[in-house]
């Protein structure tokens, strides 16, 4: 942290030189008579070695000419004249001379070596009880104060940027210090953009920043850090540059700790409310089963009862089973979906034809597709593939009932599937009004429904499901709109199925 001298402050030291030269003279005068002349010089050459240490090399130097010439004027016979009558003087003063000048630049060098090592030690001090002020940092605002009393005491005004991206205008958010000048902005968003530090003596004298060091994390640039000196003294803000550079890389670890502490919490947080979301789904759905399956029996006892209940009862039971079934199947997608997340179910795959499964979930709808007509393109050469077939047969089930719901009435639901280099590939479409474009990358999320409002009846947990299934299976799924309709594809992986023994008949 080392600053300028000022002027008269200068001068003021070479005046104190030349003063300590007189008294040199003045103490060496009345010894002249007891002293050798080479004694006396020892005397001029202590006060140009004093002077290096304490002054500095340039009134060194000046001493060393001005005791010269003293020691000539009074010393050197004829005394009180520059004149020298003995030629041998002559080396006597080039040695005095020689041996001040060299004494003066050593020891003035070791004394600015020693200020230097001072001020570094000064410097690393105050950066260590930065780094310690900002390692106790919890947010921005924080960071923001210990910046602007930390370079408060350089007599410089902070004004901390924050990137957060969405406005071309002006990326940042500001912290701390006056509000910036369009010159000013400019300036932060070279230096933000360029990843290095920008300086300008336009705006000095106006109060206005002039130093802007970005914030450089390893990954990228969180910001840029504006500085402005308090005094019209640039040059000195200039001379601190790398003291500056070391706080910009503080403030940048700092912040970028503060940005994974935020995320890191968050993630704990939605992990949390995911496990808790997860836990009360699946008590929920497996206390309520058991119950809603009596109903179902008992309702449906009520239909079939013999003798026959009136015909508004019997309607009456009837529509209560069909609500009890949709609310058991409900409460069985959510028990499923419960149990996929926890990571609780263990397949039970095996090699197997595929179309055996679309059989089978084909006839389990019928009474759903009857109003639909459906086209099945699933050629009979399809290799074995290791699946669960019950598993599976939902993720069938499931895309199919998405396919009816979010179609009219005659619309055409095609199912098809075909053998890849490494994968089964299988796609269900129909005709309709497709997915929403803006939102079609979020149909696999839990509860996601086609339609902000839809009028069909639906929890938005049937393509979830599929999605946990396939990926279990080490698959993929994806949701795409094609021209009059949507489609759901997925992919199961082929694998190398078992060789098949021919019987031989005897």
């Amino acid at each position: 942290m080392r600053t300028l001298l000022p002027s008269d402050r200068r001068g003021g030291r070479y005046l104190l030189a030349a003063a300590l030269c007189v008294l040199t003279t003045l103490g060496a005068a009345p010894l002249r008579e007891l002293l050798d002349l080479a004694n006396i010089v020892m005397l001029f050459l202590l006060t140009v070695f004093v002077c290096a240490v304490r002054l500095g090399r340039g009134p060194a130097v000046m001493a060393a000419f001005f005791g010269v010439a003293l020691f000539d004027f009074f010393f050197v016979p004829p005394q009180l004249s520059l004149a020298v009558a003995d030629a041998q003087y002559l080396v006597t003063f080039a040695v005095m001379l020689a041996v001040g000048l060299i004494t003066s630049h050593l020891a003035a060098l070791l004394s600015e070596r020693t200020e230097e090592a001072q001020a570094r030690e000064q410097e690393t001090r105050a950066l260590y009880e930065l780094a310690r002020d900002l390692g106790g940092a919890l947010a921005i605002a924080q960071v923001t104060d210990i910046a602007r009393r930390f370079l408060g005491r350089l007599d410089m005004d902070v004004s901390l940027l924050i990137a957060e991206g969405g406005s071309e205008v002006f990326p940042f958010r500001q912290y701390g210090g006056r509000h910036l000048s369009e010159l000013e902005q400019s300036f932060a968003r070279s230096a933000y953009q360029r990843r290095s530090i920008v300086e300008t003596d336009s705006l000095a004298g106006m109060g206005a920043a002039i130093v802007f060091l970005p914030l450089a994390a390893p990954a990228h640039v969180l910001g840029v850090l504006a500085l402005a000196p308090q005094r019209d003294d640039v040059d000195e803000l200039r001379q601190q540059r790398p003291l500056l550079e070391a706080v910009a890389s503080l403030l940048a670890i700092t912040l970028e700790r503060l940005h994974y502490a935020d995320a890191a919490q968050r993630g704990e947080l939605q992990v949390a409310a995911e496990r808790l979301r997860t836990s009360i789904l699946s008590s929920l759905s497996h206390d309520l089963r058991t119950p809603l399956t009596t109903l179902v029996g008992l309702a449906d006892t009520l239909v079939h009862r013999q003798p026959a209940l009136p015909e508004d009862a019997t309607e009456t039971a009837g529509i209560i089973r069909d609500q009890a079934r949709s609310m058991h199947h409900l409460l069985s997608n959510l028990l499923e979906m419960a149990r996929l997340q926890a990571g609780n179910v263990t397949l039970n795959k095996e090699w197997q034809a595929f179309e055996e499964i679309v059989g089978s979930s084909t006839r389990l709808l019928a009474t759903l597709l009857a109003d639909r007509q459906l086209v099945i393109e699933v050629p009979r050469q399809l290799p074995l593939v290791c699946f669960d077939a019950v598993l599976l047969e939902r993720v069938l089930c499931n895309l199919l009932e998405n396919a009816v719901k979010y179609s009219p009435p005659g619309a055409r639901i095609r199912l098809f599937a075909r053998a890849g280099e490494t994968a089964l590939e299988v796609a269900v479409d129909n005709d309709g009004t497709g997915f929403p474009s803006d939102r079609i990358d979020q149909v696999f999320n839990l509860f996601a429904r086609g339609e902000q409002e839809p009028a069909v009846a639906g929890t938005g947990l049937g393509l979830a499901i599929c999605k946990a299934i396939i990926i279990a299976h080490g698959g993929t799924i994806v949701a795409e709109n094609r021209p009059g309709g949507a489609c759901v594809r997925f992919t199961l992986p082929l694998g190398t199925p078992p060789a098949v023994e021919e019987e031989v008949s005897a």
